[in-house]
């Protein structure tokens, strides 16, 4: 049996997209009356820092939508095809873990807003150019909800922690920059 392909497809712009996904984490992350028990957190699962969820999670960044809310962010793809303005790696208090395993090829992004807002995306090794064809929304879906966030953790333990640049320069060459910047450490052995 051969199944024929719809005849009209429907395409989004790049920018739309983002457009909706920075609305969609708005929404999922605005006030609610819950009580002190409602957690706000956001979890991420794409295949480099110029994805457009990523984007749309940067721009909601730049906005201040995002600035109480746990994020985690895990990337299969540390290097970005069109570089930013600002890069999803420039949210100064998300955690990131990288999963450089081409096993996962199939998986497709994910984006959760609290536990209950789902976002599932294009597979990681669909090629960029033919990106955008793929996105299911689920709004207010408890039971996504648990099971993307499941799926999550698991990826989660198997991601190495990305380090900031910051951290793997030596603490005495940032201070002598910040104090003289052309003088460079000395070494006390030399």
């Amino acid at each position: 049996m051969r199944i024929a392909s719809p005849s009209r497809l429907m395409m989004v712009a790049r920018t739309d997209k983002e457009a909706r996904l920075k609305d969609f984490i708005g929404d999922g992350l605005a006030p609610r009356e819950e009580g002190p028990a409602d957690h706000k957190c956001l979890t991420v699962f794409v295949r480099n820092p110029d994805s457009p969820v990523a984007r749309a999670l940067c721009a909601a960044w730049s906005e201040g939508r995002i600035d109480d809310t746990r994020v985690r962010i895990l990337i299969c793809d540390t290097n970005a095809e069109e570089p930013a303005a600002t890069s999803l790696l420039d949210i100064p208090h998300a955690e990131f873990r990288v999963l450089a395993d081409h096993s996962f090829g199939p998986a497709h992004e994910q984006l959760v807003v609290r536990q209950s807002r789902v976002w599932i995306g294009d597979c990681l090794r669909r090629d960029p150019t033919k990106r955008d064809a793929f996105e299911i929304y689920h709004a207010d879906d408890a039971a996504t909800g648990v099971f993307a966030s499941a799926s999550f953790e698991k990826l989660w333990v198997r991601g190495r922690p990305l380090k900031p640049l910051a951290a793997s320069v030596a603490p005495e060459i940032i201070a002598v920059q910040s104090a003289e910047p052309d003088a460079l450490p000395h070494n006390p052995r030399h």
